[in-house]
C-alpha cells in the first residue's frame, strides 16, 4: 500500500513557540503509535511550517513568500494564539489570520482542509503599551469570529496545550483516514460502563452551581466555557457514560453529554442535539454547543448521513429562530447547512 501522508500546517503568531515544539513533539509521538498499532495503514503525519518550509525570495513580501510556497494542498490547517495576534499583511490583521481566511475559503469551496484553531487561556500580565493593547483586542475579535462557525477549542494554561490538542488531532485524523475509506463499516457503538464517570460529573455540578449562582454574563460564560473544555478532555473515557447522561434531567450531564458527542459525532443522537436547539428545552449555552456538535457532525459523518443530518439540522434551525434574539446558534446553524451543502453537493 502506498503511503498515505497526512499534512498539517502549523499558523501561529510569534508568541506560541513553546505550543510550536508541543505539537511537533506530538506529531511525532501519534506517528510512532499508529507505526506501531497500524502498521498496514502506512500512514505518516508531516508538519508543515514557514520556519521549515519556505526560503526567501527577495522582492515579495513575507506572507506572499509564504502564500506561494505553502498551497493550500495540505489536509489539516493548525492555528494557535495567545495574546498576539501577529504582523499585518496587506489584507488582514496578521499573516496568521490572513492564512486562517485562505483556508477557510478553500474548504467552503472544496471542504478541505480540516481547520482546528486553538486559543490559550493562560492569564497574561495586564498590557501596558498600546501595541500590546491592539494585539489582545485582535486576537478577541478574530476569535469571536471563529466561535460563531465552530473552529475553535481552548487549552487552560501552556502546559496543558499538548494533551488538549492531542484530543482534536487524533480526531481530526481518524476523520481523515475514513473519509479515505468511505464504504468501510464504522462501528459508532461504545458499551455503557456501570456507572457515570466519576470526573464528568463533578464537572456537570460545577457547571450547575455556576448557572446557579452566578448572574448571566461574559464572565460567567466564560465560566462555563471552562468547564466544557474540560468536559471534553474527559470525553475519551467517558464515552460509556453518554445514554445515561443524555437522559438525566441535569442541565450539567447534558452538556457532558453534548461535549462527548462534540469530540465523538454519532449519527444515532443528532436528532437528540437537534431537540436541544428548542428554546423551550435548553437555555442558550446548551443549545449554543448543540450546535456546534451538530456542525461537528457535518464535519465527521460519512457523506452517506447527508440526508439524516439536512433534515435533522434543518429542524434544529427551525428550532432556533422561535428565539430571534440569540443568534449565535442562528449563526452556527447556518453556517452547518452551508458546509453539509459543499460536502453532500
Amino acid at each position: 500500500m502506498a503511503q498515505r501522508i497526512i499534512t498539517i500546517f502549523l499558523s501561529t503568531p510569534s508568541d506560541v513557540a513553546e505550543e510550536r515544539g508541543a505539537l511537533s513533539s506530538l506529531i511525532s509521538e501519534i506517528n510512532d503509535v499508529v507505526a506501531f498499532l497500524a502498521p498496514e495503514r502506512n500512514v505518516n503525519i508531516k508538519l508543515i511550517h514557514y520556519d521549515t518550509n519556505v526560503y526567501p525570495n527577495i522582492g515579495s513580501a513575507p506572507q506572499d513568500v509564504i502564500n506561494t510556497q505553502i498551497p493550500i494542498d495540505y489536509d489539516i490547517h493548525f492555528g494557535v494564539m495567545w495574546k498576539r495576534c501577529g504582523t499585518p499583511t496587506k489584507s488582514a490583521d496578521s499573516g496568521t489570520v490572513e492564512e486562517f481566511d485562505r483556508a477557510l475559503a478553500h474548504r467552503e469551496k472544496t471542504g478541505k482542509p480540516t481547520i482546528m484553531f486553538y486559543f490559550s487561556s493562560e492569564e497574561i500580565s495586564l498590557p501596558t503599551t498600546d501595541d500590546e493593547i491592539e494585539q489582545l483586542r485582535k486576537v478577541m475579535t478574530f476569535r469571536r469570529r471563529l466561535e460563531t462557525i465552530g473552529l475553535t477549542a481552548t487549552y487552560p494554561t501552556r502546559a496543558e496545550f499538548r494533551e488538549r490538542a492531542r484530543i482534536g488531532l487524533l480526531r481530526a485524523v481518524a476523520d481523515i483516514l475514513r473519509n479515505d475509506l468511505p464504504h468501510r463499516e464504522q462501528s459508532e457503538e461504545v458499551v455503557a460502563g456501570p456507572a457515570l464517570h466519576e470526573t464528568l460529573v463533578a464537572l456537570a455540578r460545577q457547571y450547575d452551581k455556576i448557572r446557579e449562582d452566578m448572574q448571566p454574563g461574559p464572565p460567567r460564560t466564560r465560566r462555563m466555557t471552562a468547564i466544557l473544555e474540560d468536559m471534553k478532555a474527559e470525553a475519551p473515557t467517558a464515552r460509556g457514560s453518554l445514554a445515561v447522561l443524555m437522559s438525566d434531567g441535569s442541565p450539567g450531564h447534558r452538556l457532558a453529554a453534548i461535549a462527548i458527542l462534540q469530540i465523538f459525532p454519532s449519527r444515532h443522537q443528532v436528532s437528540w442535539l437537534a431537540d436541544r436547539l428548542d428554546p423551550e428545552l435548553e437555555k442558550p449555552f446548551i443549545g449554543y454547543q448543540a450546535a456546534m456538535a451538530l456542525l461537528q457532525a457535518v464535519r465527521s459523518l460519512p457523506s452517506s448521513d447527508c440526508e439524516m443530518l439536512k433534515s435533522e439540522i434543518s429542524r434544529a434551525h427551525e428550532l432556533a429562530s422561535r428565539n430571534p434574539h440569540d443568534p449565535p446558534r442562528i449563526t452556527a446553524l447556518e453556517y452547518a447547512l452551508r458546509e453539509l451543502a459543499v460536502k453532500c453537493g
